[in-house]
């Protein structure tokens, strides 16, 4: 017997879901049950824009949850679908904010931005090879990948001192070495 909801694995003899509640089915024969694919955060928005994405998201029957937070409303969505929503938002967002009643996009339009009512929003996007529309990252996720930024120059910037330093001053080969060897990691590291 499984949940159909979060997919737990129960004894023949349970009739209900201890996590969910829900009543159990049998499983089927021979075909594995797949565990569930995690939520992921698609973003940050107005009270109203969230209930419109949320809105969007049961009539295409993809699989969300809404939270609220200190500024609208957080909207999580299945990882597999993400991206892709996210890309189709970008899109139609102005046609969506454009659907609203007139209040409501007056209130929407005084939250600013690039995309009123989005507050984490996509800055620009590229097509890939595939064709497929993909977003650049919001300013949070943006924010998780700075350090990374820094490194690849840090590490040049070290690698090149030591490696002078090591040839003209101290005229040490361990010095150099380690120079070139901080050179290699800057020039291998993303930027």
């Amino acid at each position: 017997m499984h949940c159909p909801r979060c997919l737990a694995e129960y004894e023949p003899h349970t009739v209900r879901c201890a996590d969910c509640g829900d009543a159990l089915v049998p499983e089927p024969t021979g075909v594995p049950v797949a565990a569930p694919v995690p939520l992921a955060r698609l973003g940050t928005f107005h009270v109203t824009m969230g209930a419109a994405v949320a809105g969007l998201l049961e009539q295409r029957r993809i699989r969300h949850a809404t939270e609220p937070v200190d500024r609208g409303t957080r909207v999580l969505v299945d990882a597999g679908w993400r991206d892709e929503v996210r890309a189709e938002l970008t899109l139609a967002w102005g046609d969506l904010v454009r659907a609203l009643p007139e209040d409501q996009v007056l209130e929407v339009l005084a939250s600013g931005g690039s995309a009123p009512g989005w507050y984490d929003a996509p800055r620009g996007g590229h097509v890939d090879r595939t064709g497929r529309l993909v977003v650049e990252a919001g300013e949070e996720e943006e924010a998780a990948t700075d350090a990374a930024r820094i490194a690849g120059p840090a590490l040049l910037t070290v690698g090149a001192i030591l490696a002078v330093t090591g040839w003209y001053v101290f005229d040490s080969s361990a010095v150099l070495l380690a120079g070139i060897a901080l050179l290699v990691l800057g020039v291998l590291s993303p930027k």
